[in-house]
């Protein structure tokens, strides 16, 4: 009886929340081929989650209080664990399927040259034949992230370089067509800051990126609008070869796009499996709670 009124019509939901969410995301990055913000991964399934069940909700309940005595503070009850747990829950469900679906339908540039990409494009891929950069013309920033609320005694510290792309034929005739970026995370205590710990982290960092072969990647991917993406843009924008409106910002990458969205489908559905059907049999069990005492309420009365 748990199962099938409560738990089943639960999981129904949030499957097909996650299929609604993931035909408008394909739709987004298919279509306007926008690099979205990190935050609208979050934003959107929370917007589309809450929208369904101001349309459902009605006949959700009807669902689960099937053969229940109709109460309008019971009501309340579940509506509020529906609007807080449910939305909750397909946004985590929603983080793998962004880059998935990403890899799956993201706009895909294919040019000859670096030369020919114009100053108002910005693929998610970028597939080129003729292109170059020099690790000599590197800008390098260090940056410091305070702790946070799920991180409250770490600091962390990001080693960022950018270096402009050029055409392989014209290096330095031309101005800058595009950037590659690296990025260097690692977190630290503030004691081992305090210890200089971060110097050492800092030198490696260095001595693998020079190390790195960073002409042989088998196409650009654009970098996502995390929070080091403005510290990228403003370093394009202070370097010498910065005049001709380029600022679309590209990392490296060497594996397929199609083995990238299958392993974030895998992750998406081991997620599933250890957040998700836990998750909903909690959702499940308050909502299970809430009915039985309104019942036993409505009989002692």
């Amino acid at each position: 009886m748990f199962f099938k009124r409560i738990f089943l019509p639960l999981f129904i939901l949030l499957i097909a929340l996650l299929f609604l969410i993931s035909i408008c995301y394909a739709l987004m990055v298919r279509t306007w081929n926008a690099n979205w913000p990190e935050w609208a991964t979050t934003v959107i399934p929370i917007i589309i989650s809450i929208a369904l069940l101001a349309i459902f909700k009605d006949k959700l309940l009807k669902i689960l209080l099937r053969g229940q005595v109709e109460s309008k503070r019971l009501n309340n009850q579940l509506t509020i664990v529906l609007y807080i747990c449910v939305p909750i829950l397909t946004t985590i469900m929603f983080s793998p399927l962004t880059q998935s679906i990403k890899y799956n339908f993201g706009k895909v540039l294919t040019l000859e040259s670096i030369n020919d990409l114009k100053p108002n494009e910005s693929p998610a891929f970028l597939q080129l034949n003729d292109w170059y950069v020099d690790r000599m013309r590197v800008i390098p920033l260090k940056t410091l992230s305070r702790p946070n609320l799920f991180n409250f005694n770490s600091y962390q510290v990001n080693l960022l370089f950018i270096v402009p792309i050029f055409s392989n034929k014209d290096a330095y005739r031309s101005h800058a067509k595009a950037w590659l970026a690296f990025e260097y995370v690692k977190g630290f205590s503030k004691k081992e800051l305090e210890e200089r710990l971060d110097d050492e982290f800092v030198k490696g960092s260095m001595t693998h990126f020079k190390r790195m072969n960073i002409r042989e990647f088998r196409y650009l991917e654009i970098y996502p609008r995390n929070e080091n993406y403005n510290a990228f843009i403003q370093m394009a924008q202070v370097h010498n070869y910065f005049k001709s409106g380029f600022g679309t910002v590209y990392k490296g990458q060497e594996v397929d796009r199609d083995i990238l969205s299958a392993y974030f489908f895998k992750y998406f559905l081991f997620l599933f499996a250890i957040v998700a059907i836990p998750g909903l049999f909690i959702i499940s069990g308050i909502s299970q709670f809430l009915i039985k005492r309104s019942k036993d309420i409505i009989e002692i009365d």
